[in-house]
């Protein structure tokens, strides 16, 4: 797991790092060392040598003194460029001296200097170690016309940190900063990093570690990123015995004769993630639609109503087959009505499993959010940032403002365990401690791809994840499929169907 952790909780640990012993002097060694370590398992098999460090005159051009020493001694071309003249930190000014004891040239940026603007035109790669945690605020016009020169060049931009320009603790740009390919984030991931528009400035993220003992960072186990190995640990082993009975069956309440396709993608979905039985309750009416694909549900056709929706007279066959049931999904393309709030209220009231709420589940408990806090079984509510504000009473806006506050009050709120869905997916189940997701891409911004994730979250908690697991799992692999199609296909042409038919390739990633 990657933490994430804001600029304050970042001094503090390093504060408590140099009470321990490890100093101030050492961790900037280390961090420059780690981000010189990335810079030549990249390129050292390539014949890409030439390098120039942009230095800012704190901390973070202290890191780079390091990183330029560090590749110098590796048979790198180095140049370094101050861009805010000598370095003002103490550290970063130690760090200065034992560089300049090397053969670098070291100058200070001058804006109207042809031979220094060549001298980019020519690098390879570009170390941007000009700002890191403490800038806030706007870059000065004097950066921002050089890193606008600088992205033109081609070289490779490696920033350390965080791209110059944008702040730590929040993902919100008060000025264009430089855009970087890779972006080697020491210590931990920051929360600019993990969320737009912020994110999109830092390219490939790579998390460092620099000597800080796993203790020093208890106090701050509040927010995380999930890698692949770790989404893997998450699944129990398949017996070589077993049989479908120990995969749990699920129970779909979806569709209507408007939407039938998002009960197929999220049945095929729960399918495909391995769910030893899937049920799927649906309006007659949409009958023929809905036995066009997936042959592997089992199908409880019920009364449409006149709007071809399921009807609230249904309810003793639905609580019926959901006493049956591992976990159930109600609300992918339901529609929204009398009956369908009626069929959701029972659902909620009756049932003793857990049950995704997605959708027109989620509207249709807006007017009386507290059915969810009331549900008997956990509840997993997967909105978007349009149905989050609904069921707040804010805006869309002031959601994509603060994700994780806007989770965390949903949890607050509600009781459920919340997947705040988006770019940077946002997972919690008490509003204390967050997940953050970083797979995925804009492709996936499209009508069903929620289907398919609802789906997904239902077929791993009928494997045994808690729901929690079950969410942070989804909401990875969903994402993995999605860069999979986007892969292989142009991001517009990214469609739920396409992510279904990746799947099976994705999941064989995690031995399931």
């Amino acid at each position: 797991m990657m933490r994430i952790l804001n600029s304050e909780q970042i001094k503090a640990v390093e504060a408590a790092a140099d009470e321990s012993g490890i100093s101030y002097l050492r961790l900037m060694e280390n961090a420059g060392a780690a981000c010189a370590k990335v810079i030549r398992t990249r390129f050292d098999a390539t014949d890409k040598r030439h390098v120039v460090v942009l230095c800012g005159k704190g901390k973070n051009g202290g890191d780079g003194f390091v990183a330029a020493r560090k590749l110098f001694e590796n048979g790198y071309d180095v140049h370094v460029l101050l861009v805010a003249g000598e370095p003002k930190a103490d550290n970063a000014q130690e760090m200065f001296i034992r560089l300049q004891e090397l053969d670098i040239p070291v100058e200070s940026y001058m804006p109207q200097s042809e031979r220094q603007r060549a001298l980019l035109q020519k690098a390879d790669i570009l170390i941007d170690a000009v700002f890191g945690t403490g800038f806030a605020g706007s870059l000065p016009e004097n950066l921002q016309a050089l890193f606008a020169f600088a992205e033109t060049c081609g070289g490779f931009v490696v920033s350390i940190d965080l791209p110059s320009g944008v702040c730590a603790d929040t993902p919100q740009l008060q000025s264009r900063p430089l855009k970087a390919d890779l972006t080697v984030s020491v210590m931990a991931l920051k929360p600019a990093l993990v969320s737009f528009p912020a994110r999109e400035f830092a390219g490939e993220i790579q998390v460092v570690s620099i000597g800080i003992p796993d203790e020093l960072y208890k106090a701050y186990n509040k927010a995380f990123a999930f890698s692949d190995k770790d989404i893997a640990a998450l699944f129990p082993k398949r017996a070589a015995d077993a049989n479908k009975g120990d995969f749990g069956k699920a129970l779909v309440i979806a569709g209507s004769y408007e939407m039938p396709g998002a009960a197929l993608l999220a049945c095929g979905a729960c399918v495909e993630c391995g769910a030893g039985l899937v049920r799927l309750a649906f309006p007659e009416q949409a009958y023929a639609a809905v036995t066009a694909a997936v042959p592997e549900k089992v199908l409880l056709p019920l009364a449409s109503n006149r709007f071809g929706r399921i009807s609230a007279q249904e309810e003793k066959r639905l609580l019926d087959a959901l006493s049956n049931a591992t976990a159930c999904l109600i609300g992918c393309g339901l529609g929204l009505d009398y009956d369908t709030k009626a069929i959701v209220r029972a659902v909620l009231q009756s049932t003793s499993v857990p049950v995704v709420l997605d959708a027109d589940g989620i509207n249709a408990v807006c007017d009386d959010i507290d059915m969810i806090r009331e549900a008997k079984a956990p509840v997993i509510l997967t909105p978007h940032p349009g149905e989050a504000a609904r069921l707040l009473g804010c805006t869309a806006r002031e959601i994509q403002a603060d994700r994780m506050g806007a989770c965390a009050a949903l949890c607050e709120k509600t009781g459920a365990t919340v997947v705040l869905k988006g770019a940077g997916t946002v997972i919690s189940a008490d509003g204390k401690r967050f997940s953050v997701n970083m797979t995925g891409n804009a492709g996936m911004a499209t009508a069903g791809s929620g289907d398919v994730l609802a789906g997904m979250l239902l077929g791993f908690l009928c494997l045994g994840l808690s729901p929690l697991e079950a969410a942070v799992a989804a909401a990875h692999i969903h994402g993995l499929a999605g860069d999979a199609v986007a892969a292989q296909s142009a991001m517009c042409s990214v469609t739920p169907s396409k992510m279904l038919y990746a799947l099976p390739s994705v999941l064989s990633r995690f031995d399931l």
